[in-house]
């Protein structure tokens, strides 16, 4: 059996390792499986997928290819890179592109919304409406705190899998000159 033990993360703060479902055995392997199908909640008792969102994130990821109209490079000028609201969200990185060209913006969105896909669409919507392609690698949670100027990135996305953290802590700290990001891959 293996036991909790104490890591660092790449914030140098130490955190509590639990063994993994796979280290647990079959019965927690089966209960993890479970969760992913979205039968359960998160830690504040809210939706985290469920088929119908799994379906709407695909979706969107193959309708944020298709464009009407080409946009040159200067129309990922309109788009900030960072959009992090404060409190705690779900978020998405989406890679932003014009057709055609080598051009290319990383945006970072977070916001209301029961799934990750309710806080892409706006911005992929908007992307397509300029003529841009976007692409959505992954997601997770952002706790933004103005009072503490903290910003903590965790977590991942069930319909668009994870976020590269590190990639959205450099965002942030772009952003948010004089805020303490942080990052972890663990928590929901």
């Amino acid at each position: 059996r293996t036991r909790p033990r104490l890591v660092r993360t790449r914030s140098s703060v130490a955190r509590l390792a639990l063994p993994s479902a796979a280290q647990r055995g079959p019965a927690a392997r089966r209960s993890a499986r479970k969760g992913a199908r979205g039968s359960m909640g998160d830690a504040h008792g809210t939706p985290t997928t469920n088929d119908e969102d799994q379906a709407r994130a695909a979706a969107l990821r193959a309708d944020a290819q298709q464009v009407t109209s080409a946009a040159t490079s200067d129309a990922l000028d309109a788009f900030d890179a960072v959009d992090v609201r404060s409190g705690t969200y779900k978020y998405v990185l989406i890679n932003a592109s014009a057709p055609g060209s080598a051009a290319r913006k990383v945006l970072l969105r977070s916001g209301p919304g029961g799934y990750h896909v309710e806080v892409a669409t706006p911005t992929v919507e908007a992307l397509k409406s300029a003529g841009l392609l976007s692409e959505i690698p992954g997601g997770g949670r952002i706790a933004r705190d103005d009072a503490a100027k903290t910003i903590s990135i965790f977590g991942f996305s069930y319909g668009f899998g994870k976020g590269d953290h590190a990639l959205a802590a450099e965002l942030c700290r772009g952003a948010f000159p004089g805020y303490e990001v942080t990052w972890t891959d663990d928590g929901y």
